[in-house]
């Protein structure tokens, strides 16, 4: 009976530390349960990638070398109904008509601190491209000979650093109700960093645009 009753008692332990380790706990005399943060707010990478706040202009250059200044137009974050975090992003010029949405979404809770810190992509969709932009330290760490790392790269008379690259994929031409989802290799390429945040979209055309704070 003694033994029964211990193994209880350590099956009832182990069954609240595993709650504990997901989240906040509501508990009562009776039930344990799971609640969602009542922050919706993005922390790390996700958040900080680029500096971006509304109304914020972002210097940017043509390749066919016409200058034109991006906007953060919207920046708004919130929580679904499964806990996840969503912060939307968008960039805007009044002309040439550019749009460019960032999409970013991060768990609400962490293994760790440094979980934290790296946690969420930002997806990029320009046009009829995406792209998906991981943060390029974590990236460094886990697999040092990537390619799509370049450190270095200097864009309209500016270096800079801690520099990757993102190849893109893009919306196939609509022929079923479905085509929205659907995407296929392309040979774009956005180049980014975590500071500034986008720094070049090269499209398959050979064209490009370029952030250029040379003459900022």
């Amino acid at each position: 009976m003694t033994s029964l009753f211990f193994k209880m008692r350590f099956l009832a332990c182990s069954a609240l530390v595993l709650l504990c380790a997901c989240g906040d706990i509501v508990s009562s005399s009776e039930t344990y349960s799971q609640r969602c943060s009542d922050n919706s707010n993005i922390e790390g990478y996700a958040a900080d990638f680029g500096g971006y706040k509304k109304g914020k202009k972002i210097p940017f250059k043509h390749s066919d070398g016409y200058l034109f200044s991006l906007t953060v137009t919207e920046r708004e974050n919130s929580i679904d109904h499964i806990c996840q975090k969503h912060l939307v992003t968008t960039l805007e010029s009044a002309y040439p008509i550019y749009s460019i949405l960032l999409a970013s979404q991060a768990p609400t809770f962490y293994y760790s601190e440094e979980d934290k810190k790296n946690s969420g992509n930002v997806d990029v969709v320009f046009g009829q491209y995406t792209f998906s932009l991981m943060n390029p330290l974590a990236r460094e760490k886990m697999q040092s000979f990537d390619s799509s790392y370049i450190d270095t790269m200097k864009i309209n008379g500016i270096v800079y650093t801690g520099v990757a690259v993102s190849n893109g994929k893009k919306y196939k031409q609509p022929n079923n109700e479905n085509y929205y989802n659907s995407t296929v290799e392309s040979g774009a390429k956005l180049y980014y960093n975590t500071k500034k945040g986008i720094l070049k979209i090269e499209l398959e055309d050979g064209s490009y645009i370029a952030i250029n704070e040379e003459d900022d």
